[in-house]
């Protein structure tokens, strides 16, 4: 079950079953107490920034806002209280409000509702979602200034390889080469070159250059160069493309074509090659293609 099937069944049941069956705290729930619904203390607040953070720049999870964890006689640190709040969904209002102002940059998806007991008139706790998110890192706002992650049932502050490393997993293109036969006459096979962009983030400044095994470069059309004089006579294909981007849409861009002719008609068409982007490392390309089949035209894709 997703966190989201999780957060979306919690009801009163549910909520009270924390503390009959001691639910421990671990590393997608979180129990916390607040000092009013009004979220005036400015402990409650910061709490609020901490976990928005920690929860966004890990796994995501859910905190329960008026269950008691503590140890309890067994000396396990779990759910043993529950401290209804007076106005949950007005707590509820306010942490909407307060959402995007408890991080940065904001986070996506996240989620309040109250839960109501239904003995009670109006009082009830409040459950959040976090989602888990790659646009991060994100910084605990409101009074706290810093990065934080989860760990086990804690909260902790990020050090130094923990940023480089989120800052690492920040959303980014991932270009894909396809190459699809397209005829054969006359012992010349004509192919098309296309990239899609299967990542995350724009490509900007994209480029490849392809050079092939056993085949000799007839001719290249469209926005694909042959490089192959320049290249002590290995045949050798381009594309540098420093203006125009390439958004990750599900859209192929066709580059180009190029015609190849074997130069042993028995053994298979070797081609490597780099593909690079702005914004993402530079990836290997290696396909191979084994004799022509004119009635076949499936297409080989290489990821970068």
């Amino acid at each position: 079950m997703t966190l989201s099937e999780t957060f979306d069944q919690l009801d009163w049941d549910k909520i009270a079953a924390f503390v009959e069956q001691k639910q421990e705290e671990n590393l997608h729930l979180d129990f916390k107490l607040v000092t009013n619904s009004e979220l005036t203390n400015k402990d409650d607040k910061r709490n609020f920034a901490r976990s928005l953070s920690g929860f966004a720049n890990s796994s995501g999870g859910i905190i329960i806002w008026g269950i008691d964890a503590r140890k309890n006689e067994d000396g396990i640190d779990c759910a043993t209280a529950i401290v209804e709040l007076t106005k949950p969904a007005l707590m509820v209002t306010r942490l909407n409000t307060m959402t995007g102002d408890a991080s940065s940059p904001i986070v996506d998806g996240v989620r309040h509702k109250a839960i109501i007991n239904p003995n009670t008139i109006g009082r009830g706790v409040v459950a959040t979602l976090v989602p888990e998110s790659d646009a991060g890192p994100f910084m605990a706002k409101l009074g706290e200034q810093r990065y934080y992650k989860r760990s086990g049932d804690s909260f902790y502050p990020m050090e130094h390889f923990d940023l480089e490393d989120m800052f690492g997993r920040r959303q980014k293109p991932r270009l894909v080469v396809i190459v699809e036969p397209v005829k054969i006459e006359n012992g010349v096979e004509d192919y098309k070159i296309l990239v899609l962009n299967q990542g995350r983030a724009v490509a900007r400044h994209a480029g490849f250059l392809l050079t092939f095994g056993n085949v000799e470069i007839k001719a290249v059309d469209s926005d694909l160069q042959n490089h192959s004089g320049i290249n002590s006579g290995r045949p050798v294909v381009g594309w540098d493309n420093q203006i125009g981007v390439i958004h990750p849409n599900g859209i192929r861009v066709n580059i180009g074509g190029v015609s190849l002719s074997r130069l042993d008609a028995h053994k298979n068409i070797r081609l490597d090659g780099t593909i690079y982007c702005e914004g993402a490392a530079a990836a290997k390309i290696a396909l191979e293609f084994g004799p022509p089949v004119a009635t076949d035209p499936s297409s080989i894709e290489s990821q970068s």
